[in-house]
C-alpha cells in the first residue's frame, strides 16, 4: 500500500492539530489557575482588612483565620495543578461565618459577599475562568 503526499500531509496536519490543541488546552488552563490565583489572593486580602478592622473580637479573628488556612492551602494545590474542591468550600463557608455572624461594616461586608460569589463561580468552573 503506497501512501499518496495528500494523506501524508493529511495525517502530517491532524498530529500537528492534535498537538496544538493540547498546548492550548495546557495554556488555557494555566492562565485559568493564573486568574484563579489572582482571585484568591484579592480574597486574601479583603479578609486581612477584617481581622484589622476589630482586633479584640476572638470569633471574627477565628472565621478569618479558618478561611485564610484554607484559601491558602487552596492556593497551594493551584499551584501544583490541583484544583481541591472541599478546600475551597471551607473557605467559603469560613467567610460566610464571617459575613453572617460577626460586627462589620456594610462595605466590607458587601465585599465578602462579592467575594463568596467569585469564589462560588470558581468552584462551578473548576479553574476555568
Amino acid at each position: 500500500m503506497k501512501l499518496f503526499p495528500r494523506q501524508l500531509l493529511f495525517g502530517f496536519g491532524a498530529v500537528l492539530l492534535v498537538a496544538a490543541w493540547g498546548q492550548a488546552r495546557a495554556i488555557a488552563q494555566d492562565g485559568s489557575y493564573s486568574d484563579a490565583r489572582q482571585l484568591v489572593q484579592r480574597v486574601q486580602d479583603d479578609l486581612r482588612h477584617v481581622k484589622h478592622e476589630d482586633v479584640g473580637n476572638h470569633k471574627q479573628e477565628d472565621h478569618v483565620e479558618g478561611a485564610l488556612k484554607h484559601l491558602s492551602d487552596f492556593d497551594r494545590g493551584l499551584s501544583n495543578n490541583r484544583f481541591d474542591k472541599d478546600r475551597l468550600d471551607a473557605a467559603i463557608d469560613h467567610i460566610r461565618k464571617v459575613v453572617d455572624d460577626n460586627t462589620i461594616d456594610a462595605k466590607t461586608r458587601d465585599t465578602l459577599n462579592e467575594d463568596i460569589d467569585s469564589l462560588r463561580q470558581l468552584k462551578e468552573l473548576r479553574g476555568n475562568m
